[in-house]
This record gives C-alpha cells, structure tokens and sequence, in this order.
C-alpha cells in the first residue's frame, strides 16, 4: 500500500499538466510574497486590524478555492477509471486487496495536491514571515473534499474521455456554485451551501466537515470498487 502510495506520489509529478500548475501556483506566491517583502507596511496595517494571516494566505487560499476543483480534475480525473479502461487493474488485484489499491491511490494522490499547495504556501509564509496553522489545515480539508470527489467520479464513471468533460465542468461550475451560496440568502441555495466545503472552511472548527466529507466519498467509492466486475 505504502509503495502504490509513493508510486502514485511521484508518478502525478511527470504530467505536463502537473508541471505547468506547480509552475503557475510557485510563480504566483512568489511574485506576491516579493510584492509583500517590499511594502512590510502592508502586513503591519493588516497586523493592526488582526487580519494578517488573512492578508498573506489570500493568494493561496484564492488559488485553492476558485481552481482547486478545475486543477485537481484536470490532472487526476482518470485516477481509477484509467487502470479499468486499461485493464491494468486486473493485474495489480491479482498482487494486493482492492481496498489496499484504492487507498494507497488515494493517499498517493492527495499528498501530492497537498504537497503542491504547500510549495504554494511555504513560499508566500516565509517571505512574509507568517505562518498560520489554521489557515493551513483549511487548505488541507478543502483539499481532501476535492480529492475524495474526484475518486468517486473516477470510480462512477469508467470513461476517462467522460471524466475529464466532467471534471472541467465541475471544475468551473463548482466554484461559482460555492462561492454563490456563502453570498445568496435563497432557500434553494441551502442544499448546495451545506453540500459543498465552502461554507464550513470559513467556521473554525466546522472546516473538518470537508475532510470527513472527502473521506466519505472515497469510502464509498472504495464500496463501489469492491462489487465491480473487472
């Protein structure tokens, strides 16, 4: 498990599309953290009214909520369906338990979205000399929201041509959707804000609700992988 863990880990690294995020999501936390180190003035007003961690998490937290989805789909939208249409996953349960697969992919895989975004985050924390753990464990439970996600739609949908249209739709559709129901005071918003992370990662300790969610759609893909026919 642990070694499909590693192997998924340093495989995501080696897509084109991998790369140029790393590139997009390092560049952007860079450029704002030099912006930040040359106008310390900035952080010192944020500091004053108590919104500093705020001020220098804005960009990754920004990046994580409005792209978080589109990134996340568009690179591992075929994380489980790839080895079906493959037929590769009939090799690897004939080695391991197909709980075992799913959950060393699933680990694999969300280190690796965590570990982009940590770059992300580092970058900008250090420059700036803030680091906010809070903030931090929001981006990690967003994070595992995302990723269960995707591990359901992969397992649902054994299509990756179908995946991917999905992913980029929900990748857009999403955000809006999420942000949209944290502004707009309808009824038929409510069922999409408890729904989606975004209300609960601005609520403290209500920001683990992501991440059992995350957890939950990854069982129950795990569930639905266990009765399929391979």
């Amino acid at each position: 498990m642990i070694a499909l863990a590693k192997r998924e880990f340093f495989d995501s690294f080696k897509s084109i599309k991998s790369l140029l995020i790393i590139l997009f999501t390092t560049l952007v936390s860079w450029q704002t953290a030099q912006y930040l180190s040359s106008n310390p003035l900035l952080i010192q007003e944020a500091a004053v009214q108590g919104k500093e961690s705020e001020f220098v998490t804005a960009v990754t937290a920004f990046i994580v909520i409005s792209l978080g989805f589109l990134f996340v789909f568009s690179v591992s939208h075929d994380i489980i369906n790839k080895e079906i249409e493959g037929k590769t996953i009939r090799l690897l349960v004939t080695k391991k338990p197909r709980s075992q697969i799913m959950f060393g992919k699933f680990l694999g895989t969300l280190l690796f979205w965590v570990a982009i975004f940590s770059i992300s985050y580092l970058v900008t924390s250090l420059i700036a000399q803030v680091w906010v753990t809070e903030e931090y464990l929001r981006m990690v439970a967003f994070l595992t929201y995302i990723v269960g996600m995707v591990f359901l739609v992969s397992t649902l949908v054994e299509r990756t041509k179908l995946t991917m249209f999905i992913g980029v739709f929900a990748g857009i559709i999403i955000p809006i959707l999420g942000i949209a129901s944290t502004i707009v005071d309808k009824w038929w918003m409510i069922g999409i804000e408890y729904l989606l992370p975004y209300t609960y990662i601005e609520k403290g300790f209500l920001m683990i609700i992501p991440f059992l969610m995350g957890l939950m759609f990854f069982l129950i893909s795990m569930k639905i992988m266990s009765g399929k026919d391979l």
